[in-house]
């Protein structure tokens, strides 16, 4: 079941914030660290809104407390190499007929980035669409309050390949930490779309 109300955009902001940072992130950066402290709380689930508490609980276990050497291992195989991704995390790969990095929808994009005035902060030229990445970017224009702007981010650019990263993350990775963050990453930002596209 679908939880649908006015999201409060401080709150989705951090939501977003810190999805981003299991995304971009690898397990022992402080960033990475400060995610897996949040899911370890007792009642980290309480304090997500916008996502019903029957959808969030089969993550839960999921989430708390993965054994650390286990991550580890996800995140090289799934997000840094050698070899081939099993769900690379570039909305490009999944947008792109040719399948490749900076295709058109990587384009278009930039374009809407530079739009609205968004500037990526990285240290190397990484493509901007990828997930931890967008996934920043939304949470500066919920913090802002920019409702219609955020909702064209998750909504055209983001929402257009995410289920399929999802897909393809839970076929290479059977259960553990990243295929439950992307489920709660997927139900956050179609949540909060939904919400957004609800006539006041």
């Amino acid at each position: 079941m679908r939880c649908l109300m006015t999201p409060d955009f401080l709150i989705l902001s951090r939501q977003v914030n810190l999805l981003g940072c299991g995304f971009r992130f690898p397990p022992a950066s402080p960033e990475t660290e400060s995610v897996l402290a949040f899911f370890a709380l007792p009642a980290w689930a309480e304090s997500w809104p916008g996502v019903a508490a029957a959808d969030l609980a089969p993550l839960v276990p999921q989430l708390r407390s993965p054994d650390r050497g286990a991550i580890t291992m996800a995140w090289q195989r799934l997000f840094a190499g050698p070899g081939a991704y099993p769900a690379p995390p570039w909305g490009s790969i999944y947008l792109d007929p040719d399948q490749v990095l900076r295709g058109g929808s990587t384009v278009a994009l930039s374009r809407f980035l530079q739009r609205e005035g968004l500037h990526l902060h990285t240290d190397s030229p990484e493509p901007p669409d990828h997930l931890g990445l967008m996934l920043f970017q939304a949470a500066v224009l919920a913090e802002e309050n920019r409702q219609a702007a955020l909702a064209e981010l998750l909504d055209v650019h983001l929402l257009s390949w995410l289920p399929l990263f999802v897909r393809r993350l839970s076929q290479g990775e059977s259960g553990g930490f990243y295929p439950a963050l992307a489920e709660l990453t997927l139900m956050t930002v179609q949540n909060a779309v939904a919400a957004l596209k609800k006539p006041a």
